[in-house]
């Protein structure tokens, strides 16, 4: 499993992959962080819970980002690997929890 990780991080495919990625998903949080829907009270409450997760995603995988470094070999490709896909991450959980709340309201 951590050479699977290892040769997954250490990847430039998967960095270029992942920068590709950052951008659309960068984009999509914008959007909605800006709709017209977003700017009531309702609408800031929503982006407000879906806050709370992706910083509890955020920390979590923080912690075990900095678990793993025990055990990876950090250069400048594993860390921007594994910064950007935290990113990535914790920006698709805001995503999907503003539209899971945009739907239950």
């Amino acid at each position: 499993m951590i050479e699977l990780l290892k040769s997954i991080l250490s990847s430039t495919t998967v960095f270029k992959i992942g920068m590709w990625y950052t951008l659309v998903i960068t984009i999509a949080v914008i959007i909605l962080f800006f709709l017209k829907t977003s700017r009531d009270e309702r609408g800031r409450a929503i982006i407000g819970k879906a806050s709370i997760f992706s910083t509890i995603t955020y920390i979590v995988l923080m912690n075990v980002y900095a678990k793993l470094s025990k055990l990876l070999i950090v250069d400048w490709l594993t860390m921007a690997n594994g910064t950007q896909w935290m990113y990535n991450i914790v920006l698709t959980v805001q995503v999907v929890a503003i539209l899971i709340y945009k739907k239950i309201e």
